[in-house]
């Protein structure tokens, strides 16, 4: 199958790289719509020295997605593929399926692609999870600010994103109507540890902010490039807070669960049924509620199972596609 993988925002975004890295993971052709569609994605030192140029510390420390991929990287634009030009290629229907990976940026070829593929083999990915700001063109052509939210669907020169493609989208409030998939972020499968890793201390520290005054914050950052150390600080831990930020959805729930560590999540009950929808919910309500002490290794080990079988990359690529 070849897939058209387009993404125009310039920075990542976490669900249309988790689907992207999955994608990667499949058999599938994957063709990136230009330079700046994935290229943060790759494990090269090009992609890091363009990450710390581009982002320097503004975009986090470009820690479990990025520059991952092993893989050749194939952009339609390069000459060196020989393609014909994408008019001609999307005319010809030559990708099988076109996935957009952000609904809320440029929608490069939006009506000739709406002109010709069935709206099951187009795909929208909404992983906005608070306000912003948008900015179409009126029908002069003068560009208007739109102030938008978790409930917002894209409009564009082709009707509402829900009439004429698939749309997956991350944070669904309860009370949301609109014809939507309910989606969440994946995990690469090649960083899941194996087994249950040695446990010397109760409590991962947290780093960041705007946590609870009763969790314990710490002033230890992880830079760019250390992810190993980050990642060894969750595995000797044997809880971790984790906790609704933006949204519900979040990568850190996913880096402690793939390092072995039960995550503590705060206020999970209140979690919308369709926003974290394969999210093991339940076992995590339960052994937070319960702290497991005797059966500790067998709880995690059986999220560990879970997330192989449910919240890898590849498995949420497959999804999408299916």
């Amino acid at each position: 199958m070849n897939i058209l993988y387009i993404n125009e925002r310039k920075w990542p975004d976490y669900l249309g790289d988790s689907v992207f890295h999955g994608l990667k993971n499949t058999s599938h052709n994957i063709h990136e719509f230009s330079d700046d569609t994935a290229w943060y994605m790759y494990d090269t030192e090009q992609s890091r020295d363009r990450w710390k140029e581009t982002f320097g510390d503004d975009m986090g420390a470009g820690f479990t997605l990025f520059h991952t991929l092993k893989k050749d990287r194939i952009v339609s634009t390069d000459k060196r593929y020989r393609f014909l030009p994408m008019e001609d290629r999307i005319k010809n229907k030559y990708y099988d399926k076109i996935i957009y990976g952000t609904a809320w940026s440029s929608l490069p070829y939006l009506d000739e692609i709406c002109s010709v593929y069935d709206k099951n083999d187009i795909i929208f990915l909404d992983g906005t999870d608070e306000e912003f700001d948008w900015y179409p063109r009126d029908g002069d052509g003068n560009e208007i600010e739109v102030r938008c939210n978790v409930y917002s669907i894209r409009d564009t020169t082709q009707g509402l994103i829900t009439n004429i493609g698939k749309v997956f989208k991350r944070e669904i409030p309860i009370d949301f109507k609109e014809d939507v998939y309910p989606i969440s972020m994946g995990f690469p499968e090649e960083l899941i540890v194996d087994e249950v890793p040695e446990k010397t201390q109760e409590w991962c520290p947290l780093t960041g902010t705007n946590f609870p005054k009763f969790m314990k914050v710490s002033d230890k950052r992880y830079g760019f490039g250390e992810q190993d150390l980050y990642y060894e600080e969750i595995q000797r831990s044997s809880n971790a807070w984790t906790m609704k930020k933006a949204g519900w959805d979040c990568m850190r729930h996913y880096e402690i669960i793939g390092n072995g560590t039960i995550p503590h999540f705060y206020k999970l009950q209140d979690c919308p049924p369709k926003t974290l929808h394969n999210f093991p919910k339940e076992l995590i309500l339960k052994c937070n509620k319960q702290k497991p002490k005797d059966s500790y290794n067998d709880v995690v080990l059986e999220l560990l199972d879970y997330m192989k079988s449910n919240l890898t990359t590849k498995k949420l690529a497959e999804y999408v596609l299916s």
